[in-house]
């Protein structure tokens, strides 16, 4: 006999509900991804002196997001960068398992009995350092981003996967940006360039593509600013 890890109930009409897993198992994009592999790594950052790592579905913009990986840490000293945390798991872990964001914490929540509290670890704060997009490109293209993740709004420095993005979500982006701006760029633009500023840069940065794109921009955020029924949906090649 095997055990599979899950937990489950046997109902009386002879169906089994699943009540989760009795180990620390996640299945997020189809991967089965063991958080504890992720919490031995991140711990051996020299600024880590202790690491969770959670699979959190928050919402935003009245939308229960696909779930994500949010690493949280006690710092060993002075608070670490979150992209210093991410930069280093991602250097030692396959692409699926590296978190989308890192949370540094004074201290974990508790429960009555001492033992950590998991469901009271916050929800990455998205407000950060937000910077407005700046020119009809950019707020076209934050649009795109925070149309795709189910976000209400996206700064011009927020990284596409820190945000929650991934190489499914990316590929629905990228036949957005097709539709919605008729660019050809191809996919792993959007690796390279993973925020609306650097992803504008690089499309002025083509000569003969740079006043079209522009145009085309100006064009769906008019649409977008008009605020008809389904217009912003079109404009956004949705």
């Amino acid at each position: 006999m095997y055990r599979t890890g899950d937990r489950a109930r046997l109902l009386a009409d002879g169906n089994l509900e699943f009540l989760g897993r009795l180990d620390g198992q996640v299945k997020i994009r189809g991967y089965r991804i063991e958080l504890e592999e992720i919490e031995t790594v991140l711990a051996r950052h020299p600024a880590v002196r202790e690491a969770i790592v959670l699979a959190r579905s928050d919402e935003s913009a009245g939308q229960t997001r696909d779930a994500r990986l949010v690493a949280y840490v006690v710092p060993s000293g002075p608070r670490p960068a979150e992209t210093d945390l991410l930069r280093y798991l991602a250097e030692r872990m396959p692409e699926y398992m590296v978190p989308s964001r890192a949370v540094c914490l004074d201290g974990w929540p508790q429960l009555p009995n001492g033992k950590i509290d998991r469901k009271a670890l916050p929800a990455p704060d998205e407000s950060a350092s937000f910077a407005e997009p700046e020119g009809a490109l950019e707020i076209v293209l934050a649009a795109l981003w925070a149309d795709v993740l189910g976000l209400e709004r996206v700064g011009r420095h927020d990284d596409f996967f820190a945000l929650g993005g991934h190489s499914l979500s990316a590929t629905r982006l990228y036949a957005r940006l097709k539709e919605a701006l008729q660019v050809a760029l191809p996919l792993r633009a959007l690796f390279e360039q993973r925020t609306p500023a650097a992803l504008a840069a690089k499309l002025r940065g083509e000569p003969a593509e740079r006043a079209r794109v522009e145009r085309l921009a100006e064009v769906v955020l008019s649409v977008l600013e008009a605020g008809e029924p389904d217009g912003g949906e079109r404009a956004l090649g949705a």
